[in-house]
């Protein structure tokens, strides 16, 4: 009894949790964040993706306003022998900056007047730093590579590279495998991807149709080898070798999606990349498509190869699907994809 209130004492008992409660607890947390994080990871890659897939539309669509206006695509990249400005190894990307709002940018580049300054290696510091921020329709959001990882990677290659230009994830379709060398003539014949080198080519030239060939594509994913993974985007202002490789600014089919190669398409999607075809569209390519792809095929890379047996390679019936979908006038049916 309580003697000071007459009342008898009450003893509160406080119950926690046991030790064993608490570790259930913990562990039905862990296995529903276990459980979570995949979905949550894969619907942030879902927007990525969904990302990617509007910015490769935009620049499709800047492509058609460009083919409009000039009755042709740009070349992957100017030539002093066609260009009449005599410009060197500009992009097929400073070309079609107007039509994705970026107009102030193409006009900085094009107003470089000394013979020096034609070339995108030689932009002058003021126009260099405009040209190493961020293009946003130029970037998907899931590469990992740094912004001038790839500026960075070709200039420690040779000491004369002096690119001073922001990255890029989406690169012209070139067709088959690159060429190397040759006249206009020659390179114009041997470029039958979406982009000719040199000379641009028309909708009228997508003979196979413009729903079944590859216009852009994207660059980047795991290297094959470690040592080009800053290697695999792009660099979106021009070439060091216009009538070459090019593979600051295209890609090309002769080996397959997501193989590692830095002249492949690919991303760093799981199961495939992006691309848009001639006609606009926008679709996601699994890296499992048919193909049988293959870097031997076709030009020889000496300047006097046979144009005849090229072509005729082009057109073998063995070629696969995705093989196919990469030239613009080789006669085969793609058929589903």
């Amino acid at each position: 009894m309580n003697m000071s209130s007459g009342r008898p004492s009450r003893h509160v008992v406080r119950r926690g949790f046991t030790l064993v409660e608490l570790l259930v607890v913990i562990a039905i947390i862990g296995l529903l964040v276990g459980l979570l994080l995949p979905a949550v990871q894969a619907a942030r890659e879902s927007g990525r993706r969904s990302q990617c897939t509007n910015n490769m539309k935009q620049v499709a669509l800047g492509l058609h306003n460009f083919h409009d206006a000039f009755g042709a695509l740009p070349p992957s990249a100017t030539n002093s022998a066609v260009d009449a400005k005599g410009r060197t190894g500009w992009s097929w990307m400073l070309l079609v900056l107007p039509y994705l709002e970026q107009m102030q940018l193409h006009d900085a580049c094009m107003s470089q007047v000394t013979w020096r300054m034609q070339n995108p290696m030689f932009m002058s510091a003021t126009v260099a730093d405009m040209a190493r921020k961020p293009i946003p329709p130029f970037l998907c959001p899931t590469d990992k590579v740094g912004l001038l990882a790839p500026e960075a990677k070709q200039n420690s290659a040779a000491s004369w590279i002096t690119f001073t230009t922001s990255k890029t994830n989406y690169l012209a379709n070139g067709g088959g495998r690159s060429s190397w060398g040759g006249s206009v003539d020659q390179q114009t014949r041997l470029s039958q991807g979406a982009f000719r080198k040199v000379k641009g080519a028309t909708f009228k030239d997508f003979t196979d149709g413009l729903s079944t060939t590859f216009l852009i594509g994207e660059a980047g994913g795991t290297p094959a080898n470690a040592a080009d993974a800053d290697l695999m985007p792009g660099i979106w202002s021009g070439t060091t070798n216009e009538n070459n490789s090019q593979y600051e600014l295209t890609r090309y089919a002769g080996y397959k999606v997501n193989s590692g190669i830095v002249s492949a398409f690919g991303s760093f999607h799981p199961g495939g990349a992006g691309f848009a075809t001639a006609d606009g569209a926008v679709r996601f390519v699994q890296d499992t498509i048919n193909a049988n792809a293959d870097p031997s095929w076709g030009f020889d890379g000496s300047i006097d190869a046979d144009i005849t047996t090229y072509l005729t390679k082009m057109s073998n019936s063995a070629r696969g699907v995705y093989d196919r979908l990469s030239t613009r006038a080789d006669g085969l049916s793609t058929g589903d994809y």
